[in-house]
């Protein structure tokens, strides 16, 4: 072999050694996505929203057990998922004999699915959220003594613990970052947490054992009440529960979303296969009809343009695709085992 030989058969190793770049460019999370936490498996499972195939598995063993819940930041780069080492599939009354565990928080890239921070809690918690403002991370501990835990986003400082009550649970802002609410499921109250302040501001009567919140694009605050099977409606900017708007229902609330293009509320049927829809008339959110899912819709999200709807089946390891004008369903996405959560970034 000559000189030009060697200098030949270099280049073409020099070449065909730059393709593994190509591999480590598709491992970017360049697609429109809906992240899917499965508290089974111990994954988050990516489905790319064009093929309605899940693209990428992101594996959390080595941050922690039963992932609950998942989150998107305001700016759409990172993800929260909290990690309370309890299955929260299991009783109420297992939660408080689990004295033992613990719970956590982790912060994943979104563009990429690597861990970016590990947040160690003493108490089990059941989901953590951005602030609105994107500087902050917000976690309740689920026990009889409950606190709220404010901690910086980028370095996992804590920077606040403030004393809630008995049995928080999902941790919500209001759609003006004023307040962070949470249930109180041993009482007949939520809580509105002053997000500047860090204090808080007030104790809002509903219904008796709230199980959670859910903060809507309609604006107001909706409080979904498994055990006697009614949601209670809070206006953000008075801080009270309407005495007059509430919803009775026949079945265990889960999820609750608004889809502002057809002004219908979409409730998730707590362990069954349907989600029901609401119309607004006369003030008063009336019942629509129905739709099947899969088995034990959990949760759900809609599409930037609220033509598709995403439904978590928690025991069905499905997502259910949903077509919104029509009610009908188009496909089921296998994902992880006991998914729980998902957010879309678009």
């Amino acid at each position: 072999m000559n000189i030009y030989q060697a200098f030949s058969y270099s280049l073409i190793l020099l070449v065909f050694s730059c393709k593994p770049k190509e591999e480590i460019k598709s491992e970017n999370i360049d697609f429109p996505a809906a992240y899917v936490v499965n508290g089974g498996s111990n994954t988050v499972s990516i489905i790319d929203l064009n093929e309605r195939v899940v693209k990428k598995i992101i594996q959390l063993t080595d941050l922690g057990r039963f992932p609950h819940h998942i989150q998107l930041s305001p700016d759409s780069k990172k993800l929260s998922v909290a990690l309370p080492e309890f299955d929260f599939t299991l009783s109420h009354d297992l939660l408080h004999q689990a004295t033992d565990k613990k719970g956590g928080i982790a912060v994943i890239d979104a563009l990429n699915g690597k861990s970016l921070l590990k947040i160690p809690l003493e108490k089990i918690n059941f989901n953590a959220v951005f602030s609105p403002d994107n500087t902050e991370i917000w976690t309740a501990s689920a026990n009889h003594s409950g606190e709220m835990y404010v901690y910086d986003a980028n370095t996992g400082i804590q920077k606040a613990v403030i004393p809630l009550g008995a049995d928080p649970s999902e941790v919500v802002f209001t759609k003006n970052g004023d307040y962070a609410i949470v249930a109180l499921a041993e009482s007949s109250f939520i809580v509105a947490v002053n997000t500047k302040l860090k204090k808080v501001e007030k104790f809002i009567k509903v219904a008796p054992f709230p199980t959670n919140v859910w903060s809507v694009s309609d604006g107001r605050i909706y409080v979904e009440n498994k055990n006697l099977n009614t949601i209670d409606i809070v206006d953000p900017e008075t801080l009270n529960a309407s005495e007059d708007d509430y919803i009775n229902l026949d079945f265990k609330p889960g999820q609750i979303a608004y889809n502002k293009s057809l002004n219908e509320l979409w409730v998730c049927q707590a362990g069954n296969n349907k989600v029901a829809y609401f119309e607004r008339k006369a003030n008063k959110w009336v019942l629509k009809s129905s739709f099947i899912t899969n088995d034990d819709a959990h949760a759900l999200a809609f599409s930037k343009d609220e033509k598709i709807a995403y439904v978590v089946n928690q025991k069905g390891n499905t997502v259910s695709v949903i077509n919104t004008a029509t009610h009908e369903k188009i496909t089921d996405i296998p994902v992880g085992v006991n998914p729980n959560g998902i957010v879309l970034r678009e």
